[in-house]
């Protein structure tokens, strides 16, 4: 793949005239595809990355992609593709190049990555053989998708399913992915198995994840099945890592969590994994490691000490992953039950008609696809302990029968009229302010004061801060292990960006952000730039002065009738995102455009260009 030598365009600023189609569609063994694509106000601009070949942009000559922006310096920057890797540096700019709100001078770029040299915005992108985009996304961008995605399949009542491919690795020695394991060789594969609506975004050099909406089991598994069965001879085998919601878990974090473990548990004799196949509890031994203490949890532990003992309920109140589960299961094991079971129930994610089903169980027959009798959890943790966690979520008829096992120890399964009696130990969790929930009349008065015996408080993340290193230490280790690397430590200034951050989503989060970084890291130590870019975000001084608006999609330069192939491509790359936020919004302007972070009148002029009109 090459670009031939720039010419001038229509409005005398001087482009890179890709390669002919042949030529961008080499065998997938052959050099990646990749491309800096620049949107300016007069249009969108794109030169290809030859491996070892640095690729200049600036406002003019003797820049190799030359960009009539004012903003731009003369020679901006330089982006170069070697090892698999892209570097951006920058290159003496008067109005700097960022990432993220941080001026950086040099950094590593994945495909979907975008970063802003002076005002015009740059962005990565992975080509397929025909020149055409694979709809990458960076990291940041995923991780609003899936958000935005797990809001509505809450509000909804649907499903949605998060999947992690990799390469089948040969080795775990610590070494790098090989030239053939590396994503470029096979995303376009992965690609081609994908609906339009499924969002796909790299995860380090050999691996992809993927966000599949309103997709429930049997077809996230299908589709799983479908990447994963290689075509003959393509020499790459792939594994995958499913999650599923409801069902796995209910938040981002531990859904992305998940995912990514089930894809390392995955080999190419069982290359399809699929995470809790039933889904609503989890009666297994261990929560994941034991406490760190700091300073703000030793008196909390020591209440919690105290209190294992007993019988009587206990409450954990905390933000999403803070640790409740751990703490749950440090009560657990601290306490008389501990050769007993604990059996965590989801109550966030089980569907409000079986919740009943599966906390007491039924009697074969006792509804439509009761075809035997199933104990429920609490037989199943007879002795033992049910840690109920998100308890806030539980329908009030639930909590009827909930309360009268608390008070009672005796309930029914579903369909019989024989009552069953049972010793447990109550543990519930809870995001929410339950106290709230009565006084609004969706969480029973007399349960929660029937639960709330004895209520512990853990503090977020970031009011722990002295248990931050060795949480990360912990994490550094789990991820070498998890995905055969061999990171030593952490950089000084990696260090400082991990204090700086305000972990939103607690432990949970921190982990997930170490294990993304050890598996992007080319150094023996984390480096500022392995982070995500929200945690990079958090370090910056400062800002830019005046920050540019979001640039349109596109203008009319695009269009030009001897545009090659490539660019043909991604003007329909372009047509298909107008369209897609067009149809999410019911071919609402305003929303779509809002969507986009376009202007409308943007909007409007490139849908009358593109011939897109509301059906």
């Amino acid at each position: 793949m090459h670009a031939e030598h720039p010419r001038q365009a229509s409005d005398g600023t001087k482009t890179e005239t890709l390669s002919t189609g042949a030529e961008v569609g080499r065998a997938e063994g052959d050099a990646q595809r990749l491309a800096v694509v620049v949107h300016h106000e007069s249009g969108v601009e794109l030169g290809l990355l030859t491996p070892e070949v640095p690729l200049t942009l600036g406002r003019a000559e003797p820049s190799v992609l030359c960009v009539n922006d004012r903003r731009l310096s003369r020679v901006h920057a330089r982006f170069l593709l070697s090892d698999n890797r892209i570097t951006v540096e920058d290159l003496g700019s008067k109005n700097g190049s960022w990432i993220a709100g941080r001026r950086i001078e040099k950094a590593f770029l994945e495909v979907g990555d975008e970063l802003r040299l002076g005002g015009v915005s740059v962005r990565i992108h992975a080509l397929g053989r025909s020149g055409q985009s694979l709809r990458f996304e960076g990291d940041e961008p995923f991780r609003r998708a899936v958000e935005e995605e797990a809001a509505r399949a809450r509000q909804f009542h649907r499903p949605f399913a998060l999947l992690v491919v990799r390469a089948a690795r040969a080795r775990r020695d610590g070494a790098p992915p090989s030239i053939e394991e590396h994503v470029h060789r096979w995303a376009e594969r992965v690609h081609g198995q994908l609906r339009s609506v499924d969002r796909m975004a790299p995860y380090g050099a050999d691996a992809v994840q993927l966000l599949l909406p309103e997709t429930g089991p049997e077809d996230a598994v299908r589709i799983a099945r479908a990447i994963a069965a290689a075509p003959r001879g393509s020499g790459t085998p792939l594994v995958v890592g499913v999650s599923l919601y409801p069902g796995a878990a209910d938040t981002v974090e531990a859904l992305v969590e998940l995912a990514r473990a089930a894809a390392n548990r995955a080999a190419p004799e069982h290359p399809v994994e699929v995470t809790s196949t039933a889904p609503w509890f989890d009666s297994s031994t261990g929560a994941g490691g034991s406490l760190i203490a700091g300073a703000a949890m030793r008196a909390l532990l020591a209440t919690a000490r105290q209190v294992s003992a007993s019988r009587v309920p206990v409450i954990l109140q905390g933000e999403t992953g803070t640790g409740k589960e751990v703490l749950a299961r440090f009560l657990h094991d601290e306490g008389p039950r501990r050769a007993q079971r604990m059996v965590r129930v989801n109550c966030g994610a089980i569907p409000r008609e079986l919740v009943e089903s599966t906390l007491f169980g039924h009697e074969r027959g006792a509804f439509t696809g009761a075809g035997q009798l199933k104990q429920g959890v609490f037989e199943e943790a007879h002795g033992g302990t049910v840690f109920l966690d998100e308890i806030g979520e539980m329908p009030l008829a639930a909590q009827v029968a909930l309360l009268r096992v608390l008070e009672t120890g005796a309930f029914s399964r579903v369909g019989a009229s024989k009552e069953l009696t049972v010793d447990v130990r109550v543990i519930a969790a809870t995001h929410r302010d339950l106290e709230g929930m009565v006084a609004a009349g969706s969480f029973r008065e007399d349960l929660y004061y029937r639960l709330n015996a004895i209520l512990l408080a853990i503090p977020p993340l970031r009011e722990r801060l002295d248990e931050l290193e060795p949480l990360v230490h912990r994490f550094l280790r789990l991820a070498n292990e998890g995905n055969g690397r061999n990171v030593q430590g952490l950089e000084p200034a990696t260090l400082e960006l991990l204090r700086a951050y305000s972990w939103p989503g607690n432990v949970r989060e921190l982990k997930n952000a170490i294990e993304r970084a050890v598996v992007v890291a080319r150094g023996a130590l984390l480096a500022p730039g392995d982070l995500p870019v929200r945690v990079q975000a958090a370090g910056a001084a400062e800002r830019p002065a005046s920050a540019p608006a979001p640039p349109g999609l596109a203008a009319p330069g695009l269009e030009r009738e001897d545009a090659a192939p490539a660019r043909k491509q991604m003007r329909g790359y372009e047509a298909q995102l107008l369209q897609e936020a067009l149809v999410a919004t019911g071919w609402n302007r305003s929303e779509a455009a809002k969507r986009l972070g376009i202007p409308v009148r943007t909007l409007s002029y490139r849908m009358k260009v593109h011939g897109l009109k509301k059906p």
